[in-house]
Parts: C-alpha cells; sequence; structure tokens
C-alpha cells in the first residue's frame, strides 16, 4: 500500500473516509452508551463492566474486518520484526512522553490550577467505578480502535511523514480534547479555552504514534506504543487511588 500513482481526489477519498470512519466510531459508541442502560443486567456493576465489555469487543471486531488486510499483514511481519521495530520506535514515544508530562505540568499546575484535561477526569472516574472494563479498554481495546482509525485510515493519503503526522496527531488530540468542550460555539469555547491547551499533551503522543507507524510502515508499532502508555496511565492512576493521593 503506497501513495505512487495516487490523484489529489484519492487522497481526499482517503481522508474523507478516514473521517467518516471516525464518526461512525464515535455515533457507535453514543448509541451504545443510550441502549445499554435499557437492559436489566445494566444495574448490576458485574454487568455493566460485562455489557460494556462486549460493546467494545465488538467494535474492535468491526474495525479489524474493515482493515482485515493491513491489520493481519502487519501482525505476521510484527511478530517476525517486533525487537527491531520497538527498538525504533521507542525513542519517538520517549520524546512525545517527555513533552506530555511536561505539558501537563505546566497547564494543570500553573494555567488551569490543578485540574485534569476532562477526557482524563473521564477516565479516572470510570476506571475507579468499573476498573474491569475499564482497564481492558484502556489497555488493549482504545489502542487498537483508535491506531487504525487515526493512523491506518489517512496513511496512503500524505507522501510526507511531516505533514501525515501533524494531520494525524492533531486530529488524534482534536478528539480527546473535544470530550470537554460543551458545544462548539464561540462563547463555549470561549468558556473551555483551557481545554484547548490539552492539544499540546495529546497532540505529542498522538505525533509520536503516528511517526512510529509511518517509519515502520507497520500499525502495530503504533499500537504497541499506545498499549505501553495507556497501561502506565492506569498503573499511575490506581497507584495513586490506592494510596489516597
Amino acid at each position: 500500500m503506497n501513495f505512487e500513482g495516487k490523484t489529489l481526489l484519492d487522497k481526499i477519498s482517503i481522508i474523507v473516509r478516514g473521517i467518516g470512519l471516525i464518526v461512525l466510531y464515535m455515533f457507535a459508541g453514543a448509541l451504545i452508551s443510550a441502549i445499554l442502560p435499557h437492559i436489566p443486567l445494566f444495574k448490576y456493576a458485574i454487568g455493566r463492566n460485562i455489557l460494556l465489555i462486549l460493546s467494545e469487543v465488538l467494535i474492535v471486531a468491526i474495525l479489524i474486518i474493515v482493515f482485515y488486510e493491513r491489520f493481519f499483514k502487519d501482525l505476521k511481519d510484527f511478530k517476525k520484526n517486533y525487537k527491531k521495530y520497538l527498538k525504533q520506535v521507542i525513542p519517538y514515544w520517549i520524546v512525545g512522553l517527555i513533552i506530555m508530562a511536561f505539558a501537563n505540568i505546566i497547564i494543570n499546575t500553573i494555567i488551569n490550577e490543578n485540574g485534569l484535561a476532562a477526557n482524563e477526569a473521564a477516565n479516572r472516574s470510570v476506571l475507579t467505578s468499573l476498573p474491569l472494563y475499564s482497564i481492558l479498554s484502556m489497555c488493549i481495546f482504545a489502542p487498537i480502535s483508535e491506531e487504525l482509525l487515526f493512523r491506518a485510515s489517512f496513511k496512503n493519503a500524505f507522501s510526507n511523514i511531516i505533514w501525515f503526522c501533524l494531520f494525524s496527531g492533531i486530529f488524534f488530540a482534536g478528539m480527546h480534547v473535544a470530550t470537554g468542550i460543551e458545544s462548539w460555539s464561540i462563547a463555549s469555547i470561549l468558556k473551555n479555552w483551557k481545554e484547548l491547551l490539552y492539544f499540546i499533551p495529546y497532540g505529542s503522543m498522538g505525533i509520536a504514534f503516528s511517526y512510529a507507524f509511518y517509519k515502520t510502515d507497520n500499525i502495530f508499532s503504533s499500537i504497541s506504543l499506545h498499549m505501553l502508555q495507556n497501561t502506565m496511565s492506569v498503573i499511575l492512576i490506581l497507584s495513586a487511588y490506592i494510596l489516597g493521593a
């Protein structure tokens, strides 16, 4: 899969299709969130965990089918070359992590007065209330679905790594930051302007994941980094919760 022979119209078509998949993904999530509370099993904690896990499995399965060729070709390649790929991409992740950490420190302690990004706060809330579902979602399901949607969807539309990383990273950040914006009216954006600052930490990781994928041309390179990143976040959140921090 490459860009050779692709016209501008082809590239625009790829981008539009990728955005369409993301919209459908978000719509499916909203629909599931609206339906599940009406299922009797949902009123029990274990029932909520089970139903939410099953819904995530269904969505990931559908995405794997959509990206069937890329997914299984890259999986086979990654099994053979994972050491080489991880050695190559870990430095990108470390740079992204450092930028993300410093940006969060500055935003959370100086500008947002010890607050958190709305998306981060939501993740922490779900993690402490529905730990089984949240751990599986953050550490396995989300990295797979988000890397397929934000990375694999768009790569063939860009022949330049910088433009691909910027587009994919900013789009990835935007979807996470959107959680904290009540609406996209000027008044709401001005009211929630601090949330827009989180484009920097989310964008830094999005760009790191994008760069890893582009350089290795293997989606499991970025999926692995995404899983590592989210697993570290889960461990830190649970540790703070257990210690009462």
